[in-house]
């Protein structure tokens, strides 16, 4: 078995798959690819949630980020056919979206990120969902045709919050409320 290290990214450079330049690692592809580490690691806390349903949603999740990563970090063209599988993705994600809010009571207020801790990190997923995809707007704005990345990114966000309201429903937990008096 080889060593985890290489050595090879000590000088502040490295290369990216079918990418034939060193790219340095300052550049904001990997502020992007960190961020998708960043949001899968947030994700995996969920592997031990208490609700079944969020489990097998947060692994489906981190399998699609590790293909948007991937998507991000090839300097090729996108198909035609791999936009099409990532909009029926995007389909499928709004799907559960609207399954699992349909179980939560209606929002009437702005709620304050907590509850219990699965929700707890659903909510960090989610800002750190939203950090992602502003940088991935920044990142993508001369190359349109990974456009699909952000819809994907926006749709994961919503679901986030609709699924940390519903782990605090289903562990007995309110949703915190927050008022303007202190404003």
């Amino acid at each position: 078995m080889s060593n985890i290290y290489t050595g090879k990214g000590d000088l502040g450079f490295t290369l990216l798959p079918r990418r034939k330049n060193k790219i340095s690692k300052s550049d904001l592809v990997f502020d992007v690819l960190g961020t998708f580490d960043e949001l899968n690691s947030c994700l995996g806390f969920l592997h031990s949630a208490r609700v079944p349903d969020i489990r097998k949603v947060s692994v489906e999740v981190q399998k699609d980020l590790l293909g948007l990563g991937a998507i991000i970090s090839l300097d090729e063209k996108i198909t035609d056919e791999m936009t099409q599988k990532w909009e029926v993705r995007i389909k499928e994600l709004e799907e559960v979206i609207d399954y699992f809010d349909s179980r939560n009571n209606k929002l009437e207020h702005f709620i304050l990120p907590g509850g219990c801790r699965e929700s707890s990190f659903l909510h960090l997923s989610r800002a750190v969902c939203r950090r992602l995809e502003r940088l991935v707007i920044y990142y993508l704005r001369r190359n349109k045709d990974k456009g699909f990345v952000i819809v994907y990114l926006n749709r994961l966000s919503d679901l986030l919050f609709v699924l940390a309201r519903y782990s605090n429903k289903k562990l007995g937990f309110e949703d915190i409320i927050w008022n303007n008096k202190h404003s």
